[in-house]
């Protein structure tokens, strides 16, 4: 493995202003990670700076973010933070826990971050009692967090004490950080956006799933500009792909530098959907300035973006500071967002963090407050996959599901969705509808529901239509709602047909005994109108001219038609041809007879065989061809 191939360890620089984040990463690495030269004249970072380090011996590239401590720039750090492996947090020796040493921690903490080291810079300006009391001070301060049993190390960027024992911590981190799960499709948050001289428009960020290759199109959300790979850069070198977890640079074809921003995404097209209302748990910090209301206006930070939003309280009127409740984000500008992902919410004026959580339906309906149903949906999604994916199911209602759809709202590796469904089908959670293009899926509570939908519309139909034998699958189906579609009508027939409650005959379902038969006003219109065509043999008349001939009303018509058709007394040839069963009986026979023979008919030779008009030789040659009885050869008609 050359230390290119190296997978990434994504380390994030968090603290206050001047405490030495940036003259760390300076001194680990010996690269200076503040680049604009407004940063350097002011001797403060405002962009987000990022130095690759290979540690002699590491399995894993490190990759500082370096982000800044200024308060004006916590929008900068929270995009910088999202995606990180680990956090390097710093804290200067001479001054101790500071403003923006809250705010950070506050914001990594709520970013859900698992691993870091607590880094006391500075410690050459102070004595070992001052570092003791620190370690004791910092030690509380992170008591029952995500740093609770961090190493706290002391170290000078200015004459490198600490440094080697740093780097060794940071590589032994990289040896726990576990790679994240792989959903295969890319996704790439963008928090730079540049031009290269030579190159064009570049945007980097880091690869939170699938890969990317030169040639791939790819689509830039929320907006939905669709473009294509020219080049990857991996470490400032050229790369044909670059995958989960990694730091990388995209350029991109035909896209101008001002269409394009830090907090877009970058991904394959069709996998992520721009929202504006996402279904979250909200946790409100102990030190909030206020409770929280429905309505109050906020800034959502989420992956690199920040967007205006208004919240919804679902389970009470106010949250108070401390408090967690689940909340539905109104967002006043569509943004991109996944399951599971994590957010922060800051205050609209003045700007403070005030919370954040994770987020857990990104499509989903405007729900009335209080609902416990909703709730328990809501909550579903905080559990385990099993009750994501049910309640994902849950919300799709009469629509089956497929595993390549929750995979991409959830995030989460097909085969893994594939094996949680098949599992719960086979529990009895789900009700499994067969497709040719892949096996979709019911609760099967709404698979019964449908099912009895289904025979009480049965039911109904027979009353009103006992004329006929069967219902057609399009009749089936309309009982049904359209979202349903065929596949889990045949289901639903298949298993009420399995259960005795209906019964499936040729033409179509029936219930179990039903016998066709007309009512006592309608009976003797049918007799005239089946005695009309017995009598026409090979040579029936137009349909409107029999409904005209016996004075029969044109509704009343239409419905003797279709239950004579049905109950296979007349045989529909084409749309102007229907002739009674004993004359196409007749007419069949005849040219199988000769097809026995000659082994091929023309229209020509079926109409001296039946001594009719090329109209009717024709419709009876069409039709044996459609049903499958014969082929068409050319001008000739042979046996299938």
């Amino acid at each position: 493995m050359t230390e290119v191939e190296k997978p990434h360890l994504i380390i994030g620089t968090a603290g206050h202003i001047d405490h030495g984040k940036s003259a760390l990463v300076r001194a680990l690495t010996g690269i200076d990670p503040d680049t604009l030269p407004e940063e350097k004249e002011r001797g403060m970072t405002i962009e987000l700076g990022f130095v690759f380090f290979d540690a002699p011996g590491s399995e894993r590239q490190i990759v500082f973010i370096d982000v800044p401590g200024h308060e004006k720039f916590v929008k900068t750090m929270v995009a910088g933070a999202s995606n990180v492996d680990a956090v390097l947090f710093v804290i200067a020796a001479d001054e101790g826990i500071s403003v923006q040493t809250r705010e950070h921690f506050d914001i990594l903490r709520l970013l859900s971050a698992r691993e870091g080291i607590i880094a006391l810079t500075k410690s050459d300006l102070v004595d070992a009692a001052r570092i003791e009391e620190l370690a004791r001070d910092v030690r509380h301060f992170v008591k029952g967090t995500f740093l609770e049993t961090a190493p706290i190390m002391p170290v000078s960027a200015l004459k490198g004490d600490g440094l080697p024992a740093l780097i060794d911590a940071l590589q032994a981190i990289g040896s726990r950080v576990r790679v994240r799960e792989d959903c295969g499709y890319f996704r790439m948050p963008l928090d730079r956006v540049f031009i290269r001289q030579g190159f064009g428009t570049v945007v980097a960020g880091t690869v939170l799933s699938g890969r990317v290759k030169t040639g791939d199109v790819v689509e830039v959300l929320p907006e939905k500009l669709e473009t294509r790979v020219r080049g990857v850069q991996v470490h400032h070198s050229k790369r044909e792909s670059s995958s989960l977890g990694r730091r990388t640079a995209v350029n991109l074809q035909d896209l101008d530098k001002d269409v394009l921003r830090r907090g877009q995404c970058l991904a394959v097209p069709g996998f992520l959907q721009p929202t504006t209302r996402i279904d979250a748990r909200l946790e409100l910090l102990p030190d909030a300035p206020k409770e929280l209301k429905t309505r109050d206006r906020v800034r959502f930070h989420i992956g690199t973006d920040e967007v205006i939003a208004r919240v919804v309280l679902l389970e009470k009127e106010k949250l108070a500071p401390g408090g967690s409740m689940l909340a539905q984000f109104v967002l006043e500008s569509p943004t991109i967002a996944l399951y599971q992902d994590r957010y922060i919410i800051r205050t609209f004026s003045p700007v403070n963090t005030i919370g954040g959580g994770e987020v857990l339906d990104t499509a989903p309906a405007r729900h009335k407050r209080f609902d416990e149903t909703a709730l328990a949906g809501i909550r579903r999604f905080e559990g385990t996959l099993d009750e994501a994916v049910y309640q994902y199911a849950v919300n799709a209602g009469a629509r089956p599901v497929s595993a390549a759809e929750i995979t991409l709202r959830l995030g989460r590796p097909l085969e893994r969705i594939q094996e949680t469904l098949g599992r719960m089908a086979s529990a009895g959670g789900l009700r499994k509808i067969a497709e040719a293009k892949g096996d979709r899926f019911l609760t099967a509570g709404m698979f019964a529901g449908l099912a009895e939908k289904a025979a009480q519309a049965a039911v109904k139909f027979f009353a009103a239509n006992p004329q006929k034998p069967a219902m057609t699958p399009a009749e089936f189906q309309a009982a049904l709602p359209t979202e349903a579609g065929d596949a889990a009508a045949r289901a639903v027939a298949d298993e009420l047909v399995r259960t005795n409650r209906l019964a499936r005959i040729a033409g179509g379902i029936s219930l179990p005994g039903h016998e066709a038969r007309f009512a006592d006003r309608d009976q003797a219109q049918a007799d005239k109108v089946e005695t009309a065509y017995r009598r026409a043999g090979f040579e029936p008349p137009l349909e409107d001219d029999v409904c005209r001939g016996l004075n029969i009303p044109l509704s009343s018509f239409r419905k003797i038609m279709g239950a004579l058709i049905q109950q296979g007394k007349l045989v529909r040839l084409d749309p102007k041809v229907t002739m009674h069963r004993e004359a196409f009986d007749r007419a069949r026979t005849s040219v199988l007879q000769y097809l026995g023979i000659k082994k091929s008919i023309t229209i020509a030779e079926a109409k001296d065989i039946l001594k009719v008009s090329r109209k009717y030789a024709c419709a009876l040659l069409e039709h044996l061809d459609k049903t499958q009885v014969t082929r068409r050869d050319g001008d000739a008609h042979r046996l299938k």
